[in-house]
């Protein structure tokens, strides 16, 4: 496909940017003290120079009790001058729009991080602070809608091309408008008319503050997907009042941080909330951008060609790839580092309090410090094991210049991604393995698959390295029955080596391999999201029973663990939503269980209250892992230089081995 419309220029009031791409404001968590710092720096250097259209930077807090040190402030006028610097580098060696966004929490500020009460249209608690906001006043209202007001007044100071106010996502203006969080009487509450007044009056404070030429946008959500709060008919209402009021464009993204839809995550399939930024363009004539789930450049362009937006948000696609819209636009796809929606490095480390970075480019925030150079002297390396360590490894080494051969004892590549992608909701996680293999053989990498490393072969191609990343196998247990026949192993079941699995099934282990096993042996035999689209698109079936149909697995599946906590290392923006599908499909979690015998037909296991039998046709047996790395031992006896990487070091998540991958080669 020729990508036409995605770099098709668009002009926002008098601002011309050069292609449809966006990056957004994200939190990035890069920062203690509020500073717009040389690491925040480098991350936007690195994608201003990538070819993106506008980038926006932030969110920049308007003030403190809205906020936290760990992003960026825009509340004194100390905070312009970096800014400015910046945004002047910026303009000067990029032809990038820069944007900023304009950020108040409301209710979901922490007062440990302000240490002041955070403040609301309500005093409605924060299922995300588990605390009570206190309810703005008057006064309240008119030093906040100032506080935004001098923030664009900063903002324009510095340089920004372009100034976004958030209204999305659950924040302030979102809370205002909001039935949920809004209990107001006054003329801020009550019918959608009086919820819309403060974000109105905010645009029109941040308008008046910057004049009539200045580029203003707004972020909305499309749709909260809270029950009782905004549908897309709400938020489209919103979007047409905030262009009256000034806004030369409208942001949409989805629902809130509290919703139980799905946002962003890998089972959410690729451009399913386009509808939302369509049914808000259909209510206003300024450009409308689309957001989440958007980064196939394919599909982006379609969305475009369809007239759904006018622009394509890509965030987190920008933070795994800077230079996506360069590559795009120069047909370079097999250099491209896909965004796979894991959600480990960026939001998981949002709400664990910790900076972001990103499974798949181990280099986010520290551009500048983890750049990949040329060796000084080229050398020979051998790399026993396909999976992300080892692939990283590969790579990064033959990029610096080095002779690098990869053998993989598999057919395919990937390792113990070929597992974790047999889930429902998963299969994006073959990006890993495509977009690695392609970064390989554009740098030069000889694949061996089909092939294991053997001693014979170090000691014959002596090499100046080896590089172990030979991952796990399953931990075996001892437990009386583990050697009956209908007894498997969970890898055995991802891998599709069990043709024959019972209608009762009891999974040992509750942790992430357990519960997605679980959730892949419910999904079989329910239809998939295409059929029961195919029988609501010709109305085959009657939507109640086609929806029980989807959650009617035909299996009785129980999980037990002696944790007290299952799926605990699953990351937590991806945690819920498990839960939430093991829950509809029925799954029976039995955690503070362990295992004593397994039976001809059931299991016994000893719970709080005692001994219980579970019936069980299959056991699938999902315990953990442990290294695989006989092959260093040998050879560094033979005097060769050995590196483990991974699993083969020890067993953890694929982030550690893609670093451990990265960092490893840079020191060679």
């Amino acid at each position: 496909m020729d990508f036409i419309k995605l770099f098709e220029p668009i002009t926002i009031n008098k601002t011309l940017v050069k292609n449809r791409i966006v990056m957004p404001a994200m939190g990035l968590f890069m920062t203690d003290d509020y500073s717009f710092n040389e690491r925040y720096r480098s991350f936007y250097r690195e994608r201003g120079r990538g070819g993106v259209g506008l980038m926006v930077v932030g969110p920049l807090a308007v003030d403190r009790v809205g906020s936290a040190p760990f992003m960026p402030g825009l509340f004194e006028d100390g905070f312009v001058e970096p800014l400015r610097a910046f945004v002047d580098e910026m303009h000067q060696t990029t032809d990038a729009t820069i944007g900023t966004q304009l950020f108040h929490m409301g209710r979901y500020a922490y007062s440990a991080f302000s240490g002041m009460t955070s403040i609301g249209p309500s005093a409605i608690p924060s299922r995300l602070t588990k605390e009570t906001p206190r309810a703005m006043t008057k006064d309240d209202i008119e030093t906040i809608k100032d506080a935004f007001a001098s923030a664009a007044r900063r903002a324009k100071e510095a340089g920004f091309d372009y100034i976004e106010i958030i209204a999305c996502t659950g924040y302030l203006i979102s809370q205002f408008l909001s039935p949920i969080t809004n209990r107001r009487t006054d003329e801020y509450g009550g019918p959608i008319e009086n919820r819309m007044r403060f974000g109105i009056e905010v645009i029109q404070a941040v308008r008046k503050t910057v004049g009539p030429d200045v580029a203003v946008g707004i972020r909305i959500a499309g749709h909260d997907f809270m029950d009782g709060g905004h549908t897309n008919k709400e938020s489209a209402a919103f979007a047409a009042a905030a262009q009256k009021a000034g806004v030369d464009a409208v942001n949409v993204t989805g629902g809130w941080h509290e919703t139980n839809v799905p946002q962003l995550t890998t089972n959410v399939p690729p451009g399913v909330f386009v509808y939302l930024a369509r049914g808000i363009k259909q209510q206003v004539t300024v450009p409308v951008f689309a957001s989440n789930r958007l980064g196939d450049p394919i599909l982006a362009e379609k969305v475009l060609r369809a007239g759904s937006a006018d622009m394509i948000c890509w965030a987190r696609p920008l933070i795994a790839d800077p230079s996506l819209p360069d590559k795009v636009r120069q047909r370079r796809f097999d250099e491209i580092v896909s965004c796979i929606s894991c959600n480990q490095g960026c939001f998981d480390s949002i709400f664990y309090g910790r900076a972001v970075h990103c499974v798949l480019n181990p280099s986010v925030g520290r551009e500048d410090e983890a750049r990949i150079t040329r060796a000084e002297k080229k050398k020979k390396v051998l790399v026993a094991g396909g999976g992300p360590g080892g692939m990283e490894f590969a790579l990064t080494a033959a990029a610096r210049g080095h002779d690098v051969t990869l053998y993989e004892k598999d057919e395919d590549l990937g390792g113990q991604i070929n597992l974790a992608k047999v889930p429902p909701g998963k299969h994006e996680l073959q990006k890993i393995i495509d977009s690695m293999k392609n970064r390989m053989e554009h740098n030069g990498v000889r694949i061996k698959a089909g092939a294991a490393l053997s001693e014979k072969t170090v000691r014959e191609e002596k090499p100046d390295y080896l590089v172990v990343a030979t991952g796990a196998r399953p931990i075996d247990i001892r437990v009386p029955g583990i050697d009956k026949p209908h007894v498997v192993s969970a890898w055995d079941v991802l891998s599709d080596r069990i043709a024959d699995i019972g209608k009762r099934v009891v999974i040992v282990g509750g942790s992430a391999t357990g519960c997605e096993t679980a959730h892949y042996l419910t999904s079989m035999g329910v239809p998939d999201p295409e059929a029961f689209t195919f029988l609501m698109y010709h109305n085959a079936e009657d939507p109640l029973y086609a929806m029980e149909l989807l959650h009617k697995p035909g299996r009785e599946v129980v999980v037990i663990d002696m944790v007290d906590r299952m799926a605990d290392n699953v990351s937590k923006t991806a945690r819920w939503s498990l839960m939430k599908s093991l829950k509809v499909m029925g799954v029976k979690l039995m955690p503070g269980t362990k295992l004593l015998e397994i039976t001809d037909d059931a299991v016994v296991v000893e719970t709080g209250k005692g001994k219980e039998t579970i019936p069980a046709d299959t056991v699938i047996i999902a315990v953990g892992a442990r290294s695989v790395n006989e092959l260093a031992a040998s050879a560094q006896k033979d005097g060769v230089s050995v590196i483990t990487i991974g699993d083969a070091k020890a067993p953890r998540k694929i982030t550690d081995a893609v670093r451990e991958g990265f960092e490893e080669a840079l020191t060679i």
